[in-house]
């Protein structure tokens, strides 16, 4: 028999049980759409903050913190830089505090960077980037001011400007510093340009007007270590470890990469095998809906056998109705998650989550059902199939 043949036996019997064959496939429809939804915004999430996670924390560091001393000295940052493959090493120190404005106190965070590795901390190449307003460094008293700090984060309206009086307290004292720069709003993952009305601000400092006017021990919270060659990269690490202060976390912002895409690949594949419940309810469907069609149509296949027909082009019929029921209800679905994915953003911390339909995601979501769909049709098709002719013709 010709394939025209068989999709002509196949389609017409199709159309005869629409009503079943309608249900099949809004339910083949549901099941592609929630796997493919599920997968994409699966994908399009580790793509989202991989890519933030390297913009924010750059690909090539290493980052150095804790410690059982409280923190790492100069002479620590000196041993990191002779590591053989280390580009560049900088401190980081931090403290909270609270500041008041016109808005009421606000809690704040106090980060002293060396201006030159700001850019690198922040994930940019030129600090106009994330600069709005004044200048692009801190200086002396100067500082940098996060976007919600310095504007109103409930009318949007300017509480600081540039030159604007800063004053801090941080425990039982208070500094008063000024405004030198006004930051972007942001969805950096890191550098607290972004953050919702009661979270935290950032305020951005010379490491020596910190360790004069804030802290009166010259220790940092962490170091940021640059890997000149990312091919040496693990074993930099392990170097790191080594002259590293009694009680450091060691973090490689590579292997935090790797690990958070294996945590979403798993994450995906557990996703995946929920929608497979319905997809598993779809096939049970076109079981049933097939063994139904084999004893309704007993004669018919005894009449087709007595034509001339094999078990085998019997065979054929019967599967090829469940698969054009899933391609009918996988173009469909696939249809609607494309449309999905131009208008869908789902908000997730600072950031805007889309559906992404990767070849992959597509693949599986076609795949998986029709695989499916066409096991459960097998085992009644096969059986109608082996028939007796003589016995199908008596059949009432």
């Amino acid at each position: 028999m010709r394939f025209s043949e068989y999709f002509y036996l196949a389609f017409t019997s199709l159309k005869e049980k629409r009503g079943r064959a309608i249900g099949a496939i809004i339910g083949v429809t549901i099941a592609v759409l929630a796997l493919s939804l599920a997968l994409g915004i699966g994908e399009s999430f580790q793509k989202t903050f991989v890519e933030q996670l390297q913009r924010t924390i750059a690909a090539n560091s290493i980052i150095v913190t804790g410690g059982y001393t409280g923190g790492f000295s100069d002479a620590d940052i000196a041993y990191f830089k002779r590591i053989p493959g280390v580009k560049d090493a900088f401190g980081l120190a931090t403290t909270t505090g609270v500041t008041i404005t016109s808005s009421g106190e606000q809690p704040v965070t106090l980060v002293a960077i060396d201006p030159q590795r700001l850019p690198d901390f922040l994930g940019v190449s030129d600090m106009r980037q994330v600069v709005a307003e004044g200048s692009t460094q801190p200086s002396g008293l100067g500082v940098l001011v996060s976007y919600n700090l310095w504007s109103d984060p409930n009318t949007g309206q300017r509480i600081l400007d540039v030159g604007s009086p800063l004053v801090v307290r941080i425990k039982s004292k208070s500094i008063q510093l000024v405004v030198s720069g006004l930051m972007v709003q942001s969805s950096s993952m890191m550098g607290g340009s972004v953050g919702p009305p009661s979270g935290t601000a950032y305020i951005y400092m010379d490491p020596s007007t910190y360790f004069t006017y804030v802290s009166n021990t010259r220790n940092y919270a962490a170091v940021i270590i640059l890997v000149g060659d990312l091919s040496r990269l693990d074993q930099i690490t392990k170097e790191v470890r080594a002259v590293a202060p009694p009680g450091s976390n060691i973090i490689s912002a590579a292997s935090m990469v790797s690990q958070f895409t294996a945590l979403v690949g798993a994450l995906e594949t557990f996703i995946g095998l929920v929608s497979a419940v319905g997809m598993g309810v779809t096939a049970l469907w076109i079981f049933d809906s097939t063994t139904i069609s084999v004893v309704q149509r007993t004669k018919e296949i005894g009449i087709l056998k007595a034509l001339g027909y094999t078990s085998l082009d019997v065979l054929i019929i019967f599967l090829l109705e469940a698969i054009i029921i899933s391609t009918i209800g996988i173009v469909i679905g696939l249809s609607l998650a494309l449309i999905l994915s131009m208008f869908v953003k789902i908000p997730m911390f600072t950031l805007q989550i889309g559906l992404t339909l990767t070849p992959s995601v597509v693949a599986l979501s076609s795949l998986l059902p029709l695989f499916m769909n066409a096991l459960a049709a097998y085992i009644p098709s096969r059986r109608g199939a082996s028939l007796n002719p003589v016995e199908a013709l008596r059949y009432e």
